[in-house]
């Protein structure tokens, strides 16, 4: 089986830069599966039902999302039906500890979780969190999705978790990084990167930015604008020798 896994989307454009380009990726390597990471989507924060069906029309399969999860409060209203998985370890009722996504004959477990380090929201354990959601997973394939700002907290849970999970996949930070690996058949990136406008600071509009920067006052920021957009994340190839490789392509709009 070969996975697609879009890093996190930053802004509704992007969703155009998908609408354009996708179906093309998806037969240039041969894809059987696109899932991605949605918190960002919905004017840098969130995801709004109307930006969760766009996303769905593209044959994405499952989505993840963090600590942007209820942004948009409407997602209280859709995410229990909703193909979404939201990060267990944040203390809420609302959506799926688990989702499970269904291709062929095989069943992947897709698992969401949240770093605690420099994430001020009140959380459980994701390391705990995750062994009890292990004891009742079943299905031939489980991915993770920890968003975290520590680098240190993604490997950690990483060697933690080596040898009984096929992918552990670090979102957040927006910036790709440049140590994918395979550890006891357990692929492992820190941070997938983001799908966004290229010229931009981790999405968001420069001047903004820098001006937060240079004032030291908090001032809301924009979704840069753009003709470039960068769309990241990975391949996985998963069966019984699993592979990931790096995947980044810059697109016009």
């Amino acid at each position: 089986m070969r996975i697609l896994y879009l890093g996190d989307i930053v802004g509704e454009k992007t969703i155009q830069a998908l609408h354009q380009n996708l179906e093309n990726i998806k037969k240039e390597f041969k894809i059987n599966l696109v899932l991605c990471n949605a918190e960002n989507t919905s004017k840098g924060k969130g995801l709004t039902y109307t930006n969760y069906k766009e996303l769905k029309s593209l044959g994405i399969a499952g989505m993840t999302m963090g600590n942007h999860t209820f942004s948009k409060s409407e997602i209280k209203e859709y995410i229990q039906e909703a193909t979404i998985a939201r990060p267990a370890n944040l203390n809420t009722e609302y959506g799926k500890e688990v989702l499970y996504i269904k291709y062929n004959t095989e069943t992947i477990a897709l698992v969401n979780l949240l770093g605690r380090t420099f994430l001020n929201t009140p959380l459980d354990c994701p390391f705990q969190t995750f062994e009890r959601l292990l004891k009742d997973i079943h299905a031939e394939h489980i991915l993770v999705d920890f968003h975290g700002e520590a680098t240190s907290e993604k490997k950690a849970f990483f060697y933690a978790f080596a040898g009984r999970v096929d992918a552990v996949l670090g979102s957040h930070t927006h910036i790709k990084t440049d140590d994918s690996e395979v550890y006891q058949n357990t692929c492992y990136i820190t941070d997938m990167g983001m799908c966004g406008p290229k010229h931009s600071i981790l999405g968001d509009e420069v001047e903004g930015v820098i001006e937060r920067f240079k004032s030291g006052i908090f001032e809301p920021l924009k979704v840069a604008q753009d003709r470039e957009y960068v769309l990241n994340g990975v391949i996985l190839d998963l069966g019984k020798t699993n592979k990931i490789e790096d995947f980044k392509k810059v697109v016009q709009l």
